[in-house]
């Protein structure tokens, strides 16, 4: 059904879009042309990835403006998504940005956690909020075609999504949990870990949130605070997951200079593994909000679809 809410969500999403995209090159090429400020910033994705995630979300804009065929509206969409991920890289580094910047405004004592890249800084930031808008672009252009599906398949989808967040929350939390094991079993001396006190917070959370979203019953919470909680973890979560995966390709193909050493192949892939699941999770919280806000759209269609006939009887 399209109702004047869903015409006039068009213009204002493209607008978005575009300017969203305008401020991540500015700043993405101001960051480049100053060069990092700050020695932690050089291990982070390349800049240049933001240009990429412009060049991308332009033709995806494109297309979809010249072409409303099945077909052109798919590609579009594709693009988006790709747009999307190299916004998500462009931004890797924007949460340590972030704990850096709140220890340097407050002056808590941390040493060097407590500069920035402000240039850098900026930069990912930015991505961070082109990599959202461009997500809100891309599932408009799916969500015309996939509205549609019946109510048996979109339970399946929310109770699959609900089993992959208990996998993909349980690996991270697991592992600082074990190593913490270990410690403990060891002298004192080579204690180094403590218990993972926000690990199981976070990740248990980012659980919880997700088994919220896709509940099929009435949640006592506004839908409004489960949305921003969504979209929040599933930035974060994101960034943090395209950290890793862009920063090891930049290390690997010599663009980047990293500080990881490859020195076992297991522990290399344990590594990306655990890590990965950064990256699934926030796929999954993702997916998670994005379904509850469709859902929350066809419930109030459907209410002012039923009014003009409750109110004609």
């Amino acid at each position: 059904m399209i109702t004047k809410r869903t015409r006039t969500a068009g213009p204002t999403l493209i607008a978005a879009t575009i300017g969203a995209a305008a401020i991540a090159a500015l700043t993405a090429a101001a960051s480049l042309a100053i060069g990092p400020t700050d020695d932690y910033a050089r291990i982070f994705p390349p800049r240049w990835l933001a240009l990429i995630a412009v060049t991308l979300v332009l033709a995806s804009l494109l297309i979809a403006r010249m072409t409303s065929s099945t077909r052109g509206t798919r590609a579009a969409g594709v693009l988006g998504w790709a747009a999307a991920v190299f916004f998500f890289g462009a931004s890797g580094g924007a949460v340590l940005d972030g704990f850096r910047a709140f220890f340097w405004a407050t002056g808590i004592p941390s040493g060097d956690f407590a500069t920035v890249d402000w240039p850098g800084a900026i930069a990912r930031a930015a991505s961070l909020l082109a990599a959202l808008v461009t997500v809100a672009w891309a599932w408009r252009l799916r969500a015309g075609h996939a509205r549609d599906a019946g109510a048996a398949a979109s339970a399946r989808t929310r109770i699959a999504v609900a089993w992959c967040a208990v996998a993909f929350a349980v690996p991270y939390p697991l592992l600082k949990l074990v190593w913490w094991v270990q410690d403990r079993s060891s002298s004192p001396v080579d204690r180094t870990a403590g218990f993972p006190v926000m690990e199981l917070l976070s990740f248990g959370a980012a659980l919880v949130l997700v088994l919220l979203l896709t509940s099929s019953r009435r949640v006592p919470l506004p839908a409004w605070l489960l949305v921003a909680c969504g979209l929040c973890a599933s930035m974060a979560l994101l960034s943090m997951g395209f950290l890793m995966v862009f920063g090891l390709l930049a290390q690997v193909t010599g663009v980047a200079a990293g500080s990881v050493v490859f020195a076992s192949d297991g522990a290399t892939l344990m590594v990306l593994g655990v890590y990965g699941t950064w990256l699934a999770l926030g796929v999954v919280v993702l997916t998670a909000t994005l379904g509850f806000i469709d859902a929350r759209g066809s419930t109030r269609d459907a209410e002012h679809a039923r009014a003009p006939a409750s109110i004609a009887a």
